[in-house]
């Protein structure tokens, strides 16, 4: 199984829809999967669900069970895919002020864009990720700039070993400091 994973809003549900017909394999869309028996809860004041992680990892196990195929699991919490089932994690990053005008045009409520912004600064999913399946499971791809069918060709090259960049390569902080940037979107 390949994860797909990245803070919401980078393009990987897309991207992984595209790159699953391009392979032909199975997508797994874990955000679907959760609401369908692993959810134990909602965040009022995020606005968002709360995963139970052990429910939705036995719904994992359940889908796969007997399957012949080979699967692309989508989600921004990837790292909950049970790792001995993972070949490869793929982390896709965004530019943060690309990330920030994309989440404002989907009319997500302004914390809920800080929050993810700051997530894709700090860099929560690839951390989550290289928890989750070590150093060397993780390729990390800035889809900065690119259109759908360009982000679903590196992804799809990143799966045999052929695009990515090693965990930590994406530095935003750097960026935006250099931009002069950073402050503001950490406030």
């Amino acid at each position: 199984m390949v994860v797909i994973t990245g803070t919401p809003g980078v393009g990987k549900t897309v991207t992984a829809k595209r790159v699953s017909e391009m392979r032909g394999m199975r997508l797994l869309e874990l955000g679907a999967l959760a609401q369908s028996g692993a959810i134990s809860g909602k965040d009022a004041e995020r606005e968002s669900l709360i995963i139970d992680p052990r429910k939705l990892r036995a719904a994992i196990r359940r889908e796969l069970k007997g399957a012949d195929s080979d699967f692309i699991a989508e989600g921004h919490y990837g790292e909950i895919v049970p790792a001995e089932l993972v070949k490869k994690a793929i982390v896709i990053r965004l530019d943060p002020i690309e990330l920030e005008s994309r989440l404002r045009d989907r009319g997500y409520p302004e914390k809920k864009v800080r929050e993810n912004v700051q997530a894709e600064i700090l860099d929560s999913c690839l951390i989550g990720a290289v928890e989750a399946f070590g150093q060397d499971g993780v390729v990390e791809i800035d889809s900065t700039g690119l259109g759908e069918d360009a982000l679903a060709k590196v992804v799809s090259e990143a799966i045999d070993g052929n695009a990515g960049a090693p965990p930590g390569t994406v530095n935003w902080i750097a960026k935006l400091e250099k931009d002069g940037k950073i402050a503001k979107l950490l406030q």
